[in-house]
């Protein structure tokens, strides 16, 4: 008889056997399961966006319910601490649509910072409120994550009205724990001061300006990606795609000590990466990378002794608690544009200008 060789399975097939698992425990309980520890809504909601007939309603948490106008939109948009929530994709594409539908001059190009708000990880000033709820629980794998409707049923809040529901299902987005140690609180208090930059500045075009915009999306997008990966609840999982590699510290000197390491690794030598337990954090640099008995070995150097790092590594040595490596998070909050052909400072940032009408649809998309 011949044996036939069966493949391994890829870490994408055993993520989406980690993903069904998890969604099937949460239908066997009848109730959605715990994902993550972060909340799924970074920052406290002031208002909601919601349809009602073949409108969309405004209603700020502390008032009534109003018309959604472009100009509350877009007050929504750059107001500190202000964060919107709509219920669904479907809603979000409405809200676009009647953003698309007013002249850019008097809206400075509100589409097109809807857009890019849309293309972020993750947004905290008009996110999505079942996105933010797939985000903090399994779904029962019998309910569509996208469905506002069905969030109410698997949680059993359907209310008289969507404002009530909203409401409710809101709370339960924001549950979560935010561990300062961790710097969670730092990290989405700087993550919303660059998106209501983004979104004050996303209002004109020009290349100077395009080159800050994308400066700024990338160091957003870089922090959202880092304060997710370290989030207790998905350490997990994240080792099995590869965005966290969970170690075994072994030979330790006051220089630097070296760990088995878990696969997929994607981690590079010569790069600082953050070692976490789900409670605290350090940062050392990973210095290299070595092959020892057929299997990878990482070389990192040692935590500073005023923080939790040796304290972590030594625990983890004893095999005491988990330990686990991550990227480093990409700190830059974005420069002014420079010009150094003809200025040799910085190129002040636009707060305000007239654009004649002919010149802004000149360069306005013809399609979606």
């Amino acid at each position: 008889m011949t044996a036939i060789a069966i493949a391994p399975a890829s870490p994408k097939d055993i993520l989406v056997a980690y993903r069904a698992e998890a969604r099937a425990a949460a239908a066997f309980a009848n109730v959605p399961g715990d994902r993550s520890l972060f909340p799924g809504l970074g920052i406290a909601p002031t208002g909601m966006i919601y349809s009602r007939g073949k409108g969309l309603q405004y209603h700020a948490l502390n008032a009534p319910a109003v018309p959604l106008t472009p100009d509350v939109l877009e007050k929504a948009l750059i107001e500190p601490l202000a964060s919107t929530v709509v219920p669904d994709a479907k809603t979000w594409a409405k809200v676009l649509v009647m953003a698309d539908n007013m002249p850019s001059t008097d809206f400075k190009a509100l589409g097109r910072r809807l857009r890019i708000s849309r293309g972020l990880p993750v947004s905290l000033k008009l996110p999505i409120l079942t996105e933010a709820l797939s985000y903090r629980y399994w779904l029962p794998d019998t309910l569509t994550e996208t469905s506002f409707d069905d969030w109410a049923e698997a949680f059993n809040v359907k209310g008289p009205s969507v404002a009530f529901t909203m409401r409710s299902l809101i709370a339960l987005a924001q549950a979560g724990t935010r561990p300062t140690a961790l710097k969670y609180e730092v990290a989405v208090k700087a993550m919303e001061d660059m998106e209501r930059k983004i979104m004050e500045q996303a209002a004109w075009g020009g290349i100077s300006n395009d080159c800050y915009v994308y400066s700024m999306l990338e160091g957003f997008s870089a922090k959202a990606n880092g304060l997710r990966t370290i989030d207790p609840g998905l350490l997990e999982m994240h080792v099995i795609d590869g965005q966290a590699c969970r170690i075994v510290p072994m030979n330790s000197d006051s220089r630097e000590f070296s760990a088995s390491v878990s696969s997929p690794f994607k981690l590079k030598e010569g790069k600082k990466v953050r070692l976490t337990d789900g409670k605290e954090i350090a940062e050392v640099d990973l210095r290299a990378l070595r092959f020892g008995a057929g299997a990878l070995h990482a070389v990192f150097a040692q935590p500073s002794a005023r923080g939790a790092g040796l304290l972590m590594v030594t625990r983890a040595r004893k095999l005491e608690a988990k330990l686990y490596a991550v990227d480093g998070v990409f700190e830059s909050f974005g420069s002014g544009p420079k010009n150094k052909r003809w200025l040799s400072d910085d190129v002040q940032k636009v707060t305000g200008r007239e654009v004649p009408l002919d010149v802004m649809l000149a360069g306005a998309p013809t399609t979606d």
